[in-house]
């Protein structure tokens, strides 16, 4: 086989793996970002959870100090009873106790109610804490699991990078600018098989017998006048890629 066209395949091989590295770089962020979104959400439900407590036992106490100063109103209101000297004047400072007894009774209820559910959202709120606290540990474990992956990543890039500076050094700067371009355009794929039915694997089209013949000796550089890719023979047809 023809020393550049030897060079191109070996090129290829070491971009594909350089290009699937750097994708695989290029989406560490994202799934960073993923993780500490799993943190905010169990921190937001944490935060709502506690909010409504807190709200809670503001209109608690609210109720307490309301029923306190109702109580005192009462306790005037039955002192006056004595002291009054008609039936009206009787009969509307008892209906003034009433009335704050009934109001009384009402904040009571409500205060029950809120202690219930006071309760029950701090049952909440421990389950909330323990499962943040568990969606913790595994997001550490997770990003130092993902930070030596893309330390390994990044050396393997590098170490390609180079291996892929000696291959290109060997081929001319013409074939390898058009090698570049094609590789871009065709995204990924600069160098296709061509095997016994004389099929280009890039795009799937029938060479001409003379052309199939030409590449199968290797002797020469040639490329599939289709989809311009650099062609060789293989002993089968590939499936490397289409368009």
């Amino acid at each position: 086989m023809n020393k550049i066209l030897q060079t191109l395949i070996e090129l290829q091989d070491v971009d594909a793996i350089i290009l699937s590295d750097r994708q695989r770089i290029e989406a560490f962020p994202g799934k960073i970002r993923d993780l500490d979104t799993l943190l905010h959400d169990g921190e937001h439900k944490i935060a709502q959870i506690t909010a409504s407590i807190n709200e809670q036992e503001k209109i608690r106490r609210s109720k307490e100090l309301e029923i306190e100063s109702n109580v005192e109103k009462i306790k005037k209101y039955q002192g006056q009873l004595t002291h009054v000297k008609t039936n009206k004047e009787y009969s509307a400072l008892l209906a003034e106790i009433t009335g704050l007894k009934n109001k009384n009774t009402l904040s009571e209820d409500d205060i029950l109610e809120l202690m219930e559910s006071v309760e029950r959202a701090k049952a909440a709120l421990l389950t909330a804490q323990q499962e943040l606290g568990v969606m913790q540990s595994r997001v550490t474990e997770e990003k130092q699991s993902r930070e030596e992956e893309l330390c390994a990543l990044q050396k393997e890039v590098e170490n390609k990078q180079q291996i892929r500076d000696e291959l290109a050094g060997k081929i001319e700067q013409g074939v390898l600018k058009e090698y570049d371009r094609i590789l871009k355009l065709r995204h990924g794929l600069a160098v296709s098989r061509v095997g016994e039915e004389g099929i280009c694997s890039g795009c799937h089209v029938a060479l001409t017998p003379q052309m199939h013949a030409e590449v199968k000796t290797g002797d020469f550089l040639h490329r599939c006048p289709v989809c311009f890719r650099y062609v060789y023979w293989a002993e089968n047809d590939g499936e490397e890629g289409a368009g």
